[in-house]
């Protein structure tokens, strides 16, 4: 008679997927996080039980021919049960299946050689930031509308190597004030998204056309702005050294103890590597 089973995420198991990465501090990845990934793809969401009880989470998103797996959490009392390994398994399989070429991971430290076992590699650090950011002198962005919305999502499509569009929309659903684009001459040089965690505010993903540093501060500069809160935050991926080097200049702190960006596959094709995004959506979504 077998105590572990693996089956597909249902609503039910929302507020349970949503405690599970409280108790880790995960404090970005709330219920409306693992909504989304429901209604995206409920077929990569996963759950293991062990004797008929939930143990455990792991979601697998898929771009066209590229993954990211991300919310791989076993309940602290269940962990000498083995079941990790089993689940992930199951949801790599399910990208791998479904002809992804890249899988794309952010690993705490303590997890990565669990994951080098599984055949990904470290590419570089994942950063969290976090800080105040003054006013810019004079403001450069302007609120981002659903007309643009279309424009933006095909930038991000170049820029971020698949079609993300459906993540973009939705947070531009829930919080349009923290949605902002600079332009010129008509043209759409930079676009950042936000949402609300409690009083902090989390931007990303952040553009700016040819990777310009002075573009992504000042739509830093102006999203803090429009968010009226004491602290923002953001992932930024260390092998982009402008966006590294920006954190730097404008006094932003970096969390200790980052996560590891890992890549199983082909890292040439990976999604999200373009220096040209500054900011990262989430570690699971891109």
């Amino acid at each position: 008679m077998s105590f572990f089973s693996i089956r597909a995420m249902r609503e039910e198991d929302l507020d349970f997927a949503a405690a599970g990465t409280a108790a880790e501090g995960w404090t970005t990845e709330t219920r409306q996080e693992f909504e989304a990934f429901l209604a995206y793809d409920p077929a990569g969401c996963f759950v293991a039980e062990w004797e008929g009880r939930r143990a455990g989470t792991c979601i697998a998103i898929r771009y066209g021919g590229q993954g990211f797996l991300g919310e791989m959490i076993v309940a602290r009392e269940l962990r000498t049960k083995g079941l990790g390994r089993p689940l992930f398994t199951r949801a790599m399989a399910y990208l791998l299946d479904h002809g992804c070429h890249a899988i794309s991971l952010d690993a705490v430290p303590r997890a990565v050689p669990f994951y080098e076992s599984m055949g990904f590699r470290a590419v570089c650090r994942s950063l969290r930031v976090y800080g105040a950011l003054a006013a810019p002198p004079s403001p450069s962005s302007r609120p981002m509308t659903a007309a643009d919305l279309g424009p933006v999502c095909a930038l991000d499509r170049r820029a971020f190597g698949d079609d993300r569009s459906f993540f973009l929309r939705r947070r531009f659903d829930e919080s349009p004030d923290l949605a902002l684009v600079q332009e010129r001459a008509g043209r759409i040089d930079g676009y950042v998204f936000g949402r609300r965690r409690g009083p902090v505010v989390w931007l990303g993903p952040l553009w700016a056309r040819e990777a310009d540093a002075g573009r992504a501060a000042s739509l830093l500069q102006d999203a803090a702005v429009h968010a009226r809160a004491p602290e923002i935050r953001m992932g930024v991926l260390e092998l982009n050294a402008r966006a590294a080097g920006l954190v730097g200049a404008l006094g932003l702190a970096v969390k200790p103890h980052p996560s590891v960006r890992m890549i199983h596959g082909d890292v040439r094709r990976a999604a999200g590597l373009s220096l040209d995004l500054y900011a990262i959506g989430t570690a699971a979504k891109g």
